[in-house]
């Protein structure tokens, strides 16, 4: 092909494609079509062949259940199965806790000293302390002094990881961790992991000799800390 007839085809097909983007940018554009809406709700209603429940028979299926979850919890205490237990306390107990509280406490209560009892006493507040801690509270204020020191104790060691400030504050108003030392490890611990929260945290309490040796354990760990980053 001559080289005159090449630049003649080059220049025509430019053309045409020129014009046809003109025509295309000055056509109007055609809206696209609106969604049809739904058909009305057919006013044939055709009746269910299942009868409904009462009020009455789902308050009884309800207290069924729940009575199942507490004798699968009590099951697995005598059982001595690590399995068993483990399924109870991580599934069972902590639905039972949502569903009728006073059968966890009423079923606490009944359990004879020992073990058996320390066991499923401390793991209740392990769990309600999570789910309803007004509630745990109370009821771990009820228990006698032995009891409420045990299950305090292992409600403020569950949320210490996560709330340390909310676990000093739950063993003051449980009244543990001061007399053995474990508060103040508590704090110690704190200020090592996160020592600018830990002093933010004592820069709001109130002064007093307690404060003060916490304000000390937490100085310290950030001086430790400052020196490492050095």
């Amino acid at each position: 092909m001559k080289p005159t007839s090449l630049v003649i085809l080059i220049a025509v097909t430019l053309a045409g494609v020129g014009t046809a983007f003109w025509l295309s940018a000055t056509e109007p554009r055609k809206p696209w079509p609106k969604p049809t809406p739904p058909p009305p709700a057919s006013p044939v209603f055709v009746p269910s062949k299942e009868p409904a429940p009462t009020a009455e028979e789902i308050e009884l299926a309800a207290r069924s259940n729940n009575q199942q979850l507490e004798l699968a919890i009590e099951r697995s205490l005598v059982a001595r199965d690590p399995q068993q237990r483990e399924t109870a306390f991580v599934f069972l107990l902590p639905e039972l806790l949502q569903l009728e509280p006073t059968r966890v406490v009423a079923m606490v209560a009944r359990q004879e000293r020992g073990e058996i009892r320390d066991l499923l006493r401390d793991e209740v507040a392990r769990v309600w302390i999570e789910t309803d801690k007004r509630a745990a509270i109370g009821w771990m204020k009820s228990l006698e002094e032995t009891e409420r020191k045990s299950a305090a104790n292992t409600a403020v060691a569950s949320i210490a990881a996560r709330d340390p400030a909310g676990a000093i504050a739950l063993a003051d108003e449980l009244g543990v961790g001061g007399d053995d030392g474990s508060l103040a490890h508590l704090v110690q611990l704190w200020a090592v992991e996160d020592p600018e929260a830990a002093w933010r945290w004592i820069e709001t309490q109130p002064d007093g000799p307690r404060t003060e040796q916490l304000r000390a354990r937490i100085k310290q760990a950030r001086q430790q800390s400052s020196s490492a980053r050095k």
